[in-house]
């Protein structure tokens, strides 16, 4: 699940996200079935929705979702409840952020400790003003964590895999 077209004008973020999901199947060898890839805002309501078309029209879906958020990743979770789907037997779901409801969802996500980042950038930008700033610095990739929780699990062996 991708974000809508209208947030890639000002942060490139679903064009950057979905870029990574595509080499990550294509570096596992795995097809992209574009009939399974849905957009929504990346609100947990606009995922919901989104998801609910997604899982609710037809026998052969998904046994993932990878979510371009975590509240994405709730919105899909709520939506496979609806349709009687457990989480994560019938469905695995991962998000991206580390949102502080991850928890409570039980949600897989990659952290990426936006507290930490926005500290980094903090830091920079005063070193910078103060002219202790490195250019290359400003290049430099923060570290995320992958957090494993109750919303992912081998799918059973009975279901469609994923090419």
């Amino acid at each position: 699940m991708t974000g809508d077209a209208a947030y890639e004008q000002d942060f490139r973020l679903p064009g950057t996200r979905q870029a990574g999901f595509k080499k990550a199947m294509s570096d596992a060898g795995m097809a992209i079935r574009p009939e399974w890839q849905v957009s929504a805002d990346f609100t947990i309501q606009g995922a919901y929705a989104s998801a609910r078309q997604l899982l609710g029209g037809s026998v052969d879906r998904p046994t993932a979702v990878f979510a371009a958020s975590d509240e994405m990743a709730i919105g899909t979770i709520l939506a496979a409840r609806d349709f009687g789907l457990h989480v994560p037997h019938d469905l695995s779901v991962i998000g991206i952020d580390g949102h502080e409801l991850g928890e409570v969802f039980g949600l897989t996500t990659i952290d990426q400790d936006a507290r930490g980042q926005g500290a980094l950038a903090v830091r920079r930008l005063l070193d910078g003003l103060d002219g202790v700033g490195d250019a290359e610095a400003a290049d430099t990739e923060y570290p995320t964590r992958f957090v494993i929780r109750s919303s992912t699990a081998v799918p059973p062996v009975d279901t469609v895999p994923l090419h």
